[in-house]
């Protein structure tokens, strides 16, 4: 599978990639980012000539150059993984609405009408169908943007709405629909621990306590949905227990 990138050089954007890299069914990835990756993914010991830098700067214009690339390219999915940390500055708020939800609604509109269009399920199962586009949204997202909320108000209101309308209206190819939303709602994203088993124990006891997730589950968890879906057309979010993967019984086990 070739597959598009968003947020490579962030902390779960930089999983998905070294994950991506490392799995034997990702064929290529295309990395879409303002901010140039480190040079190590150019090197075929690390990258092993799987990573291409598409260097963009605005998220809400998609050019025909650069959709026709992609669709030539073959590209069947994307993962999104672009986000925003909310800051206490009010006049930063309209930066940060534009990154959480109008961001996603305007590459999932290009590649559905761009790039999804040229797959096909007769292509099926050397390449995938239909175009599977994987938003890493968060836990308690709320979709109704103007609906009032209490607690947490301007980090909940997340686009998948509008992402899973781009989905319901996309086109069909051969009497299938050619894009398929999926969305993610991780909890607190816990870093990779490199240290002693200790570390790993603690990652685990505080995943079985609290609404939270390991980078690295999160980052298998969006790729193993970009290749496989969830199974259920119906089925599209996924919370964060479900985001946990099938090892969560050995969490259950420890804890």
């Amino acid at each position: 599978m070739k597959i598009l990138l968003t947020g490579a050089t962030g902390n779960v954007g930089t999983e998905i990639l070294d994950q991506a890299i490392a799995h034997n069914y990702i064929d290529h990835i295309y990395c879409l980012t303002r901010a140039p990756l480190n040079q190590k993914y150019f090197t075929k010991s690390v990258g092993k000539n799987k990573v291409t830098q598409l260097v963009h700067d605005d998220f809400l214009a998609y050019p025909d150059t650069l959709t026709r690339y992609l669709r030539e390219e073959g590209v069947e999915g994307c993962i999104w993984a672009l986000g925003s940390k909310l800051s206490p500055d009010p006049k930063k708020r309209d930066e940060e609405e534009k990154v959480r939800i109008s961001f996603p609604v305007a590459a999932a509109e290009a590649l559905a009408k761009k790039v999804a269009t040229g797959l096909s399920p007769q292509a099926m199962p050397r390449k995938k169908f239909p175009f599977r586009f994987i938003f890493v949204s968060a836990s308690g997202a709320e979709q109704d943007q103007f609906r009032t909320l209490w607690v947490y108000s301007d980090g909940r209101k997340m686009k998948e709405k509008g992402i899973f309308d781009v989905a319901d209206n996309s086109d069909a190819v051969q009497g299938h629909k050619c894009f398929e939303a999926i969305a993610l709602r991780p909890g607190q994203v816990l870093a990779r621990q490199h240290g002693p088993r200790g570390d790993v124990t603690s990652t685990l006891l505080y995943e079985a306590t609290y609404t939270s997730i390991a980078v690295d589950r999160l980052a298998k968890s969006a790729i193993k949905m970009a290749l496989m879906g969830t199974g259920d057309e119906k089925k599209r979010i996924l919370e964060n227990k479900e985001c946990l993967g099938d090892d969560w019984a050995s969490i259950n086990t420890l804890s």
